[in-house]
This record gives structure tokens, C-alpha cells and sequence, in this order.
């Protein structure tokens, strides 16, 4: 992994800026409170992986560019949005506020974090299993909302308890927001493998990259709302989708459905492969663990760029469910 000069640059005067506002020990431990856990995170993402894990290398580099050049242009993108925003509202900064966070934000966010899966030809030619984009959307998630949780810690956490402000917000944001961040750039990158890998329209990478801003703006509906019970909901909900994108990962990998040599890509080989790679790893998967995943696709006629949902059960459709309903009996009855 490189860090290139521009990072360097964008690394030191956002650590300057940032010691000069809240002071060295504060950044300092927002910054260890941010980063350790996104590393852990991202660990246990890597090793949800069972066969063909991803190289450290490749997750560091788009770790560093989500945490640095992401987070950069989202707030150069979010500031100019946000700008728009306060001219069309009439000056009204509440109001401004609101749309840029639920509106703004995930769009710009969202658009920049998995950019570097398309930018960087060396972690581009990694993606080769439709797993692997799961894998490093979460990355470059971690690395956004690592940098974004001491944004947030420094400013807000110091301005309104000092130290142990710092210390509460950040850690009840690394419980919380960066596995929103993890989510729902995990989503992104699901689309994009499905592109790279699969060949799928690219209209599949924007319907999840969609999915992700509708995620994100969700979650930061419920911030804005700012309701105890909301909050408690959200984390819990970000935890689930920690847990749902390593199983994801490990149901796609066990099934080995997802390795397509360059050689089929261009041409009309890519069934026969299919077929005979589902049913090769199907055999392997059993003898490692029969019991441990179900099958991603029950039938030869299941499309591969469908199956993102395709597991989730009654418990989660019914908590997606009170997740909105708590939203709305807040907005109707605050």
C-alpha cells in the first residue's frame, strides 16, 4: 500500500486542524476509539472469507482512500450541496441542516467512498469473486467512518463535555455510525462486483448504490430526529448489518459461485462454467462444513445478481418494519 502525496498532505493539515480544536489528547484518543475498532471490524469482514481472502495490501489501500481522499471530497461535495441547500431554503440553517444531512449527505457519500474500487487498477483486479466487492465496500466504509468519528468526536463530543465528551460520542459512534458506513457501502460494492465479475448491466451497481443512499438517509433521518428509542434501534440495526453482510460473504463464498476466469468473460462460456464450478465448490463446502450456510441459489434458473435479499427472514423484514414506524410516530407525535 502507497499513501500518495496528496493523502500525505490531506493526513496532515486534517490532523493540525483538528489537535488545534480540541488538543492532542483528545485527538489522540478519538483517534485510537475510531481506528481500532474499524480494524477489528474490517478483520472480522476479511475472515467471514474462508477461501481466497482478500490480500491486506489491497484492503489498506482503499481503508486509507476511504479515510482520507472519501472524506475529502465529501466534505468539499457536502459543503457546496449544503450550500445550494441554505440558498434555496431561504437562509433558514435549521432547515438547511436537516435536508443536507438526510438528502445531501448519502448522495455525495455513498457516490465517493467505493470509488476507488473503479480507480485503482491493482484492487480492481482483485475483485474476481462477486464476495470480494462486499468485502472492500465494507473497507472503504470503515476507513470513512474511522476519519468522519473523529470529525464528529473533536468537535461536537469536546465542545459540548470535553474529554469524556469526546470519548462518549466516539464511542457510541463506533457502535453505531461506522457500521452504517460498513453496510451500506457493502451494498455498493455487491453492485459493483455483480458489473466486474458477473458482467451484469451497470444499472445493478446504480440500484445498489440507491439502496445504500436509502439506507444511509434512513439513518441519518433517525440522527436528525434525535428520539432515545430511535437511537437505540439504529445501533442495534447497524450491528444486524454487520452480521448480515459477513454472512452474505460467507454464504457466497462456501457456494464458490463467483470465480469467472477473463477468459469466459467475453465469451458465450460462462453457463457451462457456471455449472460446473456450482457444483465443485458445493462438494468442497460439504466436506468443510454441511451444515454451516444454506444455498445462495435454489434453482439453475436463479439469477446471480438478484440474491443480495434473498435470505432475509421474517425477524428482519419485521424490525426494518418498526424501524420506520418509530420514525414516523416521531415526526407525527414530537
Amino acid at each position: 500500500m502507497e499513501i500518495s502525496r496528496g493523502q500525505w498532505i490531506i493526513i496532515i493539515l486534517l490532523t493540525l486542524s483538528l489537535i488545534a480544536t480540541a488538543g492532542f489528547v483528545a485527538f489522540s484518543l478519538a483517534a485510537v476509539l475510531s481506528f481500532g475498532p474499524a480494524y477489528l471490524y474490517l478483520k472480522s469482514i476479511r475472515n467471514a472469507e474462508e477461501t481466497d481472502r482478500e490480500p491486506w495490501s489491497a484492503l489498506r489501500t482503499v481503508f486509507v482512500w476511504g479515510a482520507v481522499s472519501g472524506v475529502f471530497y465529501a466534505l468539499i461535495l457536502n459543503g457546496l450541496g449544503g450550500s445550494l441547500v441554505f440558498l434555496y431554503t431561504g437562509d433558514d440553517a435549521n432547515l438547511t441542516f436537516i435536508l443536507t444531512a438526510i438528502i445531501v449527505a448519502p448522495i455525495v457519500e455513498e457516490f465517493v467512498k467505493p470509488l476507488v474500487l473503479f480507480r485503482n487498477a491493482s484492487v480492481k483486479g482483485e475483485i474476481d469473486e462477486v464476495e470480494d466487492g462486499i468485502v472492500y465496500g465494507a473497507a472503504c466504509g470503515l476507513g470513512f467512518g474511522a476519519t468522519e468519528n473523529i470529525l464528529y468526536g473533536v468537535s461536537l463530543g469536546a465542545e459540548s463535555g470535553g474529554l469524556l465528551g469526546v470519548i462518549i460520542l466516539v464511542t457510541l459512534r463506533t457502535v453505531s455510525s461506522i457500521l452504517l458506513h460498513l453496510t451500506a457501502s457493502s451494498f455498493t460494492g455487491y453492485g459493483i462486483s455483480q458489473y466486474l465479475v458477473k458482467g451484469a448491466p451497470f444499472g445493478v451497481v446504480v440500484k445498489y448504490y440507491l439502496l445504500a443512499v436509502l439506507i444511509h438517509a434512513a439513518w441519518n433521518t433517525a440522527a436528525v430526529l434525535g428520539s432515545p428509542l430511535i437511537l437505540i434501534f439504529s445501533i442495534l440495526l447497524a450491528i444486524g448489518g454487520l452480521e448480515f453482510s459477513k454472512r452474505r460473504i460467507r454464504e457466497l463464498d462456501l457456494e464458490g459461485s463467483n470465480i469467472l476466469p477473463q477468459s469466459l468473460r467475453a465469451d458465450g462460456g460462462q453457463e457451462d462454467w457456471w455449472n460446473a464450478s456450482k457444483s465443485k465448490w458445493s462438494k468442497n463446502a460439504q466436506e468443510r462444513s454441511p451444515n454451516t450456510a444454506s444455498p445462495i441459489f435454489e434453482s439453475e434458473t436463479d439469477s446471480p445478481a438478484s440474491t443480495m435479499f434473498r435470505d432475509v427472514d421474517w425477524r428482519q423484514l419485521l424490525g426494518g418494519g418498526l424501524f420506520l414506524l418509530f420514525i414516523l410516530s416521531d415526526l407525527l407525535f414530537a
